[in-house]
């Protein structure tokens, strides 16, 4: 066969997209690299179940990989007569420098299934190849007449498990009764009778929803906020007048302390005069004066203690009654 009847690119193993080496051929027909094909098979080694990168046909056991020697022959004719190496190289380098570029991606970005390395982001989603396709990878689905009649949608991670294991399409559907996702032939079959609508619309009313508990949040979170604003604002105030309380407790234990200091003068002075019965009217007011100057120390201390309680309700229930004003007996 004349080599002006092909071109290099028809010759291109799918997954590296230049010419293959040491070409395999897989029982499906397709053939590629001997790595290329052994790289995308040994992420499906834990399943033990293995498919073609390109018509998705599965295998079990890995079948044997045998060197296809015809188009082995025909590469080697076209690397001689195609491409210089320095070109080819070339082009690769620039491909390369194309993927760091893109490897900074946004969360959220599909990539393309069979980008080696660094990947790029998927434009496309194949539902027959069940494969997400970068630009470069989806070119052989507008090219190649095979490919064409491939359903293509827009780029979905996970797509394998997003398909209907029973009917292979595309579970767009949500079951309301069951709670599953379905595809449109289950809507037919098993959930006829059942109330099935589209993903977007399930998703529009879980929107509202969330909507209405978010406002109803909302609204909780400034009741709460409002609460401890208010808490604070009490707190300052119960702080303010205990320390209004220790002040004038403080200016009354002084007082005291002068009429003691006044008491010992005139006992000197009912000393000096040997009077018994002003001694006596002195001892009955330094008694009271001193059960007065020890009920307020307790008072003070109860006080202090009150003020290092931690329990609200109780600082509140007591708080009055400390505030009440003393009664003092008539002094001399």
């Amino acid at each position: 066969m004349s080599k002006k009847l092909w071109t290099e690119e028809q010759f291109n193993c799918p997954v590296c997209l230049d010419l293959p080496k040491d070409p395999v051929t897989i029982p499906c027909g397709h053939s590629y690299c001997m790595g290329c094909i052994k790289d995308f098979w040994s992420k499906d080694d834990p399943k033990g179940v293995y498919s073609c990168p390109q018509c998705r046909q599965t295998f079990c056991p890995k079948p044997p990989l045998s060197r296809n020697t015809m188009l082995a022959e025909a590469v080697e004719q076209l690397r001689k007569g195609g491409l210089t190496p320095e070109m080819r190289v070339s082009i690769r380098s620039a491909g390369g420098l194309s993927s760091r570029i893109k490897s900074k991606l946004p969360t959220g970005v599909v990539l393309c299934d069979l980008c080696k390395g660094e990947q790029t982001p998927a434009l496309k989603s194949c539902l027959v190849c069940m494969s997400s396709l970068c630009e470069t990878h989806l070119k052989p689905h507008k090219t190649k007449k095979s490919l064409k009649q491939h359903e293509l949608i827009a780029p979905t991670s996970n797509l394998a498990e997003k398909i209907c294991t029973q009917h292979k399409y595309l579970q767009e559907f949500f079951c309301r009764q069951c709670k599953m996702f379905v595809c449109w032939l289950c809507t037919s079959n098993q959930h006829k009778d059942h109330e099935c609508v589209s993903t977007k619309a399930e998703r529009m009313e879980r929107e509202k929803l969330l909507s209405t508990i978010q406002a109803q949040n909302q609204q909780r979170l400034k009741a709460r906020e409002q609460e401890l604003k208010d808490m604070k604002k009490m707190m300052e105030g119960i702080k303010r007048s205990t320390d209004n309380v220790h002040r004038e407790t403080e200016t009354a234990l002084g007082e005291l302390q002068r009429s003691v200091e006044r008491l010992q003068e005139l006992l000197e002075e009912v000393l000096d005069q040997a009077s018994m019965e002003k001694m006596n009217q002195a001892q009955e007011v330094a008694d009271k004066l001193e059960a007065e100057i020890q009920e307020r120390k307790k008072r003070d201390t109860e006080m202090k203690d009150l003020a290092s309680c931690e329990d609200n309700i109780f600082y509140l229930q007591t708080c009055d009654s400390m505030s009440s004003p003393w009664n003092v007996a008539s002094r001399p």
